[in-house]
Order: C-alpha cells, then sequence, then structure tokens
C-alpha cells in the first residue's frame, strides 16, 4: 500500500496566478505575503499580486527580505508580524527560499517556541495558517511540496522540515511568471528540477505514481532546458519546465530524494553555493556512486535524457554532463575554494540530512568524503 499526497489544489498555466485572488479570499481575508528582498517588487509581480488580493478584498501585509537561505530567525520574525497583524492567512511568492520561509511562517504562527526547536527535532502536531504558494521559478517547485528548507545559523547548517500538515492549501504554477528569469538563474533552478526527478526517481521512497511523475519529468526537463537557458521568452521551453519542475515537486514530496540532496545543504552554509547549482554540480558524481545499486533505473533515466531506449547508465550520466556544458555550469567543485580542512565536516554534516534516507545505497561518513573530494578536483 502507498500513500500519495498533493496541495489542496493546484492551478498550472499561462495566466494561473490570475486565481490568486479569488483563492485567497476561499481561505482568509488578510493575508501575509511573503517574498524575497527586492526581485518580486522590480518585476511588478508583487504589486500584481497585491492587487488580485485587493480586488478579491483579501487585505495585505507585505513581508519582505526573506534571504536566498531563509534564516530561522527570518520565520520567526515572520511569524510574529503575521500574529501582530492578525493574518489569518500566509502568500508566499517566488522562488523556493520565498516559498519556504512562507510555509514555516504559517507554520510557527500557530506552533509554540521557535522554528530552530522544530529544525532540531521537536515534533510538529497541528496545521499552521492556511498557505498559498505561487512559484516564479521553474526549479524548487516548493509550491508542491511540504518541506521547508532553513538555516541554523548558531550551527551553519541547512535542514528541511517536513509535515504533513504543510502542504499548501493553493498551489500556483504559472510559467507566465518565469519568463523574466536571467539565463544563470534559469539554469540554476533548471537544475535543482533535473535532480529533484532524478533522485526521486531512484529513491528507495519511491512509488508507481511517484516514478510515473519522476521519469516523465527527466525527460521535459532535459528536452526544455537548453531552449529555456539560451532563449528566456520561448514560452514552450518555459512552459516544459515549469511542468517538468512541477512533476518533479509532485514525486519526490512523496518518495524523498537522495545524497546530493545531503550533501549541497552544508555546501550552501558554509560556502555560499547556490542550491541548485550546486545540485547540478554533484549531479554526476552521485549518479555514479549509486549505479551499482540502480543501474536498471539509471538506464530509463539515460532513455528518457536521451530518447534512446537502449541508452545504458554511463549514458545518463554523460547526458547530465553534457547539459551542465550547455548551460554553462561547472561539473565539480574544482573552482570553488573550499579549504582542505572543511572537508571532512562537510561529508559529516551532509549525512544528517533527511533526504539520505531514501538515498538508494547506505552511505558512510568515509564515502561521502570521498565522493566530496573527487568532485573537489573535477
Amino acid at each position: 500500500m502507498h500513500e500519495f499526497r498533493l496541495p489542496g489544489v493546484t492551478h498550472f498555466g499561462w495566466g494561473a496566478v490570475e486565481k490568486a485572488g479569488e483563492e485567497a479570499a476561499r481561505l482568509g481575508r488578510r493575508a501575509l505575503l511573503v517574498t524575497g528582498r527586492s526581485a518580486m517588487k522590480e518585476t511588478g509581480v508583487a504589486d500584481r499580486v497585491t492587487k488580485l488580493l485587493l480586488d478579491a478584498s483579501v487585505a495585505v501585509v507585505l513581508f519582505t527580505g526573506v534571504e536566498s537561505d531563509p534564516r530561522a530567525g527570518t520565520v520567526d520574525r515572520g511569524a510574529a508580524v503575521a500574529t501582530a497583524e492578525g493574518c489569518d492567512l500566509v502568500i508566499g511568492l517566488g522562488g523556493g527560499s520565498p516559498m519556504d520561509a512562507a510555509r514555516a511562517i504559517a507554520a510557527m504562527a500557530v506552533l509554540e517556541g521557535s522554528v530552530l526547536d522544530y529544525l532540531r527535532g521537536k515534533p510538529i502536531d497541528r496545521p499552521g495558517l492556511p498557505l498559498m504558494n505561487i512559484a516564479t521559478t521553474a526549479g524548487t517547485a516548493s509550491e508542491i511540496t511540504p518541506v521547508a528548507v532553513i538555516l541554523d545559523e548558531g550551527r551553519a547548517l541547512k535542514f528541511g522540515v517536513k509535515s504533513p500538515y504543510w502542504f499548501a492549501k493553493v498551489a500556483i504554477t504559472d510559467p507566465e511568471l518565469t519568463l523574466s528569469m536571467l539565463p544563470a538563474l534559469t539554469a540554476a533552478t533548471g537544475l535543482d528540477a533535473l535532480t529533484h526527478a532524478v533522485e526521486s526517481y531512484l529513491s528507495t521512497g519511491a512509488t508507481p505514481p511517484s516514478k510515473a511523475l519522476a521519469i516523465r519529468a527527466v525527460a521535459m526537463i532535459g528536452a526544455n532546458l537548453p531552449a529555456a537557458y539560451a532563449e528566456g521568452t520561448n514560452r514552450t521551453a518555459r512552459e516544459g519546465m515549469a511542468m517538468g519542475s512541477m512533476l518533479a515537486g509532485m514525486a519526490f514530496a512523496n518518495a524523498g530524494l537522495g545524497l546530493v540532496h545531503g550533501l549541497v545543504h552544508p555546501l550552501g552554509a558554509r560556502h555560499g553555493l547556490s542550491h541548485g547549482n550546486a545540485c547540478g554540480r554533484l549531479l554526476p558524481y552521485v549518479m555514479r556512486f549509486n549505479l551499482a545499486a540502480v543501474d536498471q533505473e539509471l538506464r530509463e533515466v539515460g532513455g528518457a535524457l536521451t530518447g534512446d531506449p537502449a541508452a545504458t547508465a554511463e549514458d545518463a550520466i554523460a547526458a547530465v554532463e553534457r547539459l551542465l556544458q550547455t548551460v554553462n555550469v561547472p561539473r565539480g567543485l574544482a573552482d570553488v575554494a573550499i579549504p582542505e580542512a572543511d572537508m571532512p565536516a562537510l561529508a559529516r554534516d551532509g549525512l544528517l540530512a533527511g533526504a539520505v534516507r531514501t538515498n538508494p545505497r547506505q552511505v558512510s561518513e568515509e564515502e561521502s568524503l570521498a565522493l566530496l573530494e573527487e568532485a573537489r578536483r573535477g
């Protein structure tokens, strides 16, 4: 028997953002709108969503300034603002960081203590405020998932907190909102989506529905990322990437991920490497590490990426490496200034993430270090 969960309502397609006001009015009367520091204002998306909410008689309290890696203190401040302002709804608008922060803020507006308590293992025992997430990138799929990745500054560690209570009531994925993405962001978020698709397909928690979604996502991302990167206004490529990201999110929300997502968290927390970029850099190394455990599945990934039903596992790895070249993201970490002395801690901390539990091959600290050292050599 398998369990499969998704957000309450998902709107996908061109113009889907126009549903924001109607759906918000169904959930509450006063919304905390959570965004990053500037992008949503500069592109006009925040103003557009605010107008949709006001036209639907939903008052708006703006909470800006979410960092690229949302910090625990930011989440706690957001929850305090939501409570003080009498908000009965939280809306995340942007990429993964604002949507993750919104998810945690909605929870902490109801839960006691600090989000740090829950990062460190305190159980989540109730729903938070109703949540709506609106994606403006094609990669994180945070609008679809019940996971929030938060930075614990005191320990310089990033942790993913997951709860079935944390699915959004409404998820909106509108390819139109991705048209303004710059090539570097398109590459990073697209590689994140590809890693979600591959890792959820190989995961020990995979089920028939999640695998069907994941392998379709692999094919869509492989086919559309080069064009979305080269020509940002290519509507066919943008729609394909938005759909691929969403399907990958549906898959990993239920199946889990793997070693890539464990290792990239300390790299981001300690060395500032962007999440999606780091995922792409490490994906070929982890695919090769896992090959002995999932050769057939990697053959199928290769087929999805190349269109060749006779593809091998090595073909799958080579296809990912070609995709990295196409979007100008280096394979490995040779260009990242990581001191030798930091490597053991990165290897150790990378195994703390819950994502590693569903990696198809068990990983020791020594193996984790060896993989990172190989990636560091490039």
